[in-house]
């Protein structure tokens, strides 16, 4: 995320899992985490890290079942913020998902073997044609 920032010369936002005593106020969400939608976690953003009205690009590494992106896109609402885009490193092309938002990925994971330590993987739909 922070050289995606790099590359398109924007501020770059950490949202946090645990408290850091040097965020100062924060605004935190609790959202659902698993796939199966079996834990609840929350998640944190320091007020002064984004201003009302920010257009924002969720940069995350793995997506599975979407919850941490959604937890994000609830905190963007809480800053009156709009979002711009989301973008992953590799989505699990394994995990049914209701899609609730768009996304680009890099890399697309369509198996994994934990048996025979194996993973396959594709090139994710931010090289798609169509959209």
């Amino acid at each position: 995320a922070n050289a995606v920032a790099n590359v398109l010369n924007v501020s770059f936002v950490i949202v946090r899992r645990d408290l850091k005593i040097t965020e100062g106020s924060t605004v935190s969400v609790n959202y659902v985490s698993g796939s199966s939608g079996d834990r609840i976690e929350k998640m944190f953003l320091s007020k002064r890290s984004l201003k009302a009205g920010s257009r924002v690009l969720i940069v995350d590494d793995f997506l599975k079942g979407g919850g941490t992106v959604n937890g994000m896109i609830s905190l963007l609402r809480e800053f009156d913020s709009e979002l711009a885009g989301v973008a992953v490193f590799a989505d699990n092309a394994q995990e049914e998902r209701e899609k609730q938002f768009d996304y680009k990925s890099l890399l697309k994971v369509t198996n994994i073997d934990v048996k025979n330590q194996a993973i396959d993987v594709e090139v994710g739909n931010i090289f798609d044609e169509d959209k």
